[in-house]
């Protein structure tokens, strides 16, 4: 069941209203009913394999707690068990050798059809994580272990997050989770804007795009050269971004409809100065996942400190603490390109932007002796103009690695980009309304993005202006996303995939 169906907004509007009759104690509890009803709408079985995680993960966390001695044991234990769930369903039984149609109760499936169905649990790349991170946290002291199995049950399981993200903490969800929520007209109201604002980004702007991206990519018979390639990857970065945030915009205002206060998952991304600064400011909790799980871990590993030692014995010790951190980096994205899948496009993704951030690492000094050589200076306009045109480049440009299913279709795909000899916009079959509909929804997506940049906040402004204005305003949103959403691409979410 998508979060943009018409089944999830009546399954929705049912959950708020009941929610609240719910007496406040017991409303944590009516949270995991409702999610475990979401959980089976998206698949029959899977619900099975989050309460064997969860329940692997309570066992483990509480004998990490009371065995000092062996406590070690436990954690690695309890995370075997949490990622094999994920590596068998995702990468094993996902390999082209399971491809056969699937008999189920007289039916025939295909074999993907079938797994997506009965078998992978929703969300099960992002839920594997935040119990990983549950684990550790508890081994390494930052919480006690719950006691409370149903309360570890939902931090796993919460409905809203199970599509997307973003990737909590316990120590972050749990306060949210298990408070009395009163009812607040306030969260309410907030709620369904961003709600709105989510739909909108989503239905009317990022399907939208995703048929010009299909059209070029996927429909086009002859392989996409010169301008159309790039004209590809541009269509293809707003539409992944307007998708993913506004899906999460979307799980957001459904929280906060429940009183709960989810994190904030981007911040502008494409106003980044650097590629760094971009991954901080996309995917935020998965970023932030990263940094603290496996970017500190490596940096301060046993295996790590050795390779610093040895690099000390031939350079001075920053430059030695420079490659490590580039070394980090690289291993950190590697790591995120195969979370998302086990192409080999995932791969050199990973490696694409690992490495260009740590030659960003270790020549950080360079840089600066070269601006300072070149009389650039850090503040001035000239220079945020070109790091941003950089940094956009740099970024349209590893698209690339998402718009192919191989790392050879990506490599062919970039030698092609640069074939404008060839550029054909033959493929590219424009409707007359998107003449209307595009230019002035992305206009208004970078106007909300500039003000956000900006520190503020639109629905702040809206509310302090004329009852019969804020109406306006609404009703004219409502109503662009009932006329003009793109029914032809109409589908779930792209990071859902991962």
């Amino acid at each position: 069941m998508s979060i943009t169906a018409a089944g999830f907004m009546v399954f929705f509007i049912l959950s708020v209203m009941t929610y609240y009759i719910v007496p406040a104690r017991f409303r944590w509890g009516y949270l995991l009913v409702l999610s475990f009803v979401y959980i089976y709408s998206v698949s029959v079985f899977g619900g099975l394999f989050i309460i064997f995680t969860s329940l692997t993960t309570y066992l483990s966390a509480r004998l990490i707690e009371r065995n000092d001695n062996h406590k070690k044991a436990f954690l690695i234990t309890g995370m075997v068990l949490a990622i094999a769930v994920l590596v068998i369903l995702k990468y094993v039984l996902g390999m082209s050798i399971f491809n056969e149609n699937v008999m189920f109760l007289g039916t025939e499936y295909s074999y993907s059809l079938f797994m997506k169905n009965f078998i992978v649990p929703a969300g099960l790349s992002y839920y594997t994580l935040q119990v990983v991170s549950y684990m550790l946290d508890v081994y390494w002291g930052r919480i006690e272990a719950e006691k409370n199995y149903f309360k570890v049950l939902l931090f796993t399981s919460y409905f809203p997050q199970m599509v997307q993200g973003p990737i909590s903490k316990y120590s972050e969800l749990a306060p949210e989770l298990f408070k009395e929520h009163r009812l607040d007209w306030h969260n309410i109201k907030y709620g369904i804007q961003l709600m709105l604002w989510g739909l909108f980004k989503k239905l009317v702007v990022a399907d939208r795009v995703g048929t010009y991206v299909g059209q070029i990519f996927t429909d086009n018979p002859d392989t996409p050269y010169g301008a159309t390639v790039w004209l590809g990857f541009i269509a293809y970065g707003i539409q992944l971004y307007l998708d993913f945030s506004g899906g999460i915009d979307i799980i957001r205002g459904v929280s906060q409809c429940f009183g709960i206060t989810m994190k904030e998952n981007f911040r502008q991304p494409y106003f980044s100065l650097s590629l760094g600064e971009f991954w901080r400011r996309w995917h935020i909790s998965l970023g932030q996942w990263m940094k603290d799980y496996v970017f500190y871990p490596v940096s301060i590993s046993r295996g790590m400190g050795k390779v610093k030692k040895g690099l000390k014995k031939f350079m001075p010790r920053k430059r030695a603490n420079q490659i490590c951190v580039g070394i980090a980096d690289i291993i950190v994205f590697v790591f995120v390109g195969v979370w998302h899948g086990l192409g080999t496009n995932y791969l050199a993704w990973g490696l694409y932007n690992g490495i260009i951030l740590a030659v960003s690492a270790i020549l950080v000094d360079e840089y600066a002796k070269w601006k300072k050589g070149l009389k650039i200076k850090d503040n001035s306009k000239g220079y945020w103009i070109f790091s941003l045109i950089r940094t956009l480049f740099i970024i349209t440009l590893g698209w690339v690695f998402d718009c192919t299913t191989s790392m050879k279709d990506a490599f062919v795909m970039l030698y092609n980009s640069v074939r404008f000899d060839l550029t054909d916009f033959a493929c590219i079959e424009l409707q007359h309304w998107d003449f209307f509909i595009l230019p002035i929804s992305i206009a208004l997506v970078l106007l909300v993005d500039i003000l956000h940049e900006k520190k503020i906040s639109i629905r702040d402004w809206l509310s302090t202006k004329n009852y019969w204005v804020q109406v306006l305003v609404w009703v004219a949103l409502i109503q662009a996303i009932a006329c003009f959403v793109s029914v032809s691409f109409a589908g779930g979410f792209m990071y859902a995939n991962f």
